[in-house]
């Protein structure tokens, strides 16, 4: 009983250290004067609104966690992490394979700013290439690369995959293949209240949030299906490389 404790406290507590070190920076890097502009939040000091900020994603945070550290190998998703910290001896994760998808994550993300800028005209809004800061690149590669990851690829994918294999009593590639293309749509409807903040919602607006962000949440989906976690961490950060390389060269 205790190994069987260890085996998912250890890797869980791991995870959401490093998770919530992305929600940190989320919290860090917002504007809280543009925050208190919108009229959304209650009038509290600076702190508080900071740590209301990131209590709804901690508590995704901590469900996602717990659900792929508890239901990722009962369903065949993979994190190499969570294995070694179980004792286990998974395969080599090869410095190729990583470089692969951290590729597939560069290459989706300059897509996605190509495509960014045919909305431009209706839109209105900054393009996607544009260089942070280093508090907007820390949150970028924090809480996208690893906590994103966490809620949306190791927790949502994996239980809903675990869904699907009680339902259909198998796990045929088309339940990956129709979990994947769902947690794409659901992470680019999931970017809507941010770019609510930015500009009124309107088709276009809703079209360009949710059409370019599920683009990315496909790339990813099928490297966590197909290779682990870790590989759709590395092409998470690589898109954002992506769309700061091309801000240099433009």
């Amino acid at each position: 009983m205790r190994a069987q404790s260890a085996g998912f406290f250890v890797p869980f507590f791991v995870w959401l250290f490093l998770g919530s070190l992305g929600l940190l920076a989320l919290s860090l890097g917002q504007d809280i004067d543009a925050l208190r502009e919108l009229g959304a939040f209650p009038d509290v000091s600076d702190h508080v609104l900071r740590a209301l900020i990131v209590v709804q994603p901690f508590i995704l945070l901590v469900v996602g966690t717990g659900a792929g550290v508890a239901l990722g190998e009962r369903v065949g998703l993979r994190s190499w992490v969570t294995a070694r910290l179980r004792g286990d001896l998974p395969p080599v994760m090869h410095v190729s394979s990583l470089a692969l998808a951290a590729l597939l994550g560069f290459g989706t993300g300059a897509v996605v700013v190509f495509l960014d800028r045919v909305f431009a005209p209706w839109i209105g809004l900054p393009s996607v290439a544009s260089l942070p800061d280093i508090g907007t690149a820390i949150m970028a590669i924090s809480y996208g690369g690893i906590t994103e990851e966490l809620t949306l690829r190791y927790g949502l994918m994996t239980f809903l995959v675990w869904v699907g294999a009680k339902v259909w009593t198998t796990r045929p590639p088309g339940l990956f293949l129709g979990v994947v293309f769902l947690s794409a749509i659901l992470f680019g409807v999931g970017h809507l209240p941010a770019m609510a903040a930015l500009t009124p919602l309107n088709p276009i607006v809703i079209l360009r949030t949710v059409g370019l962000n599920a683009l990315l949440g496909l790339a990813f989906g099928w490297l966590f299906w197909r290779r682990g976690l870790e590989h759709t961490m590395v092409a998470h950060i690589a898109t954002h490389l992506a769309f700061w390389s091309v801000a240099v060269t433009l």
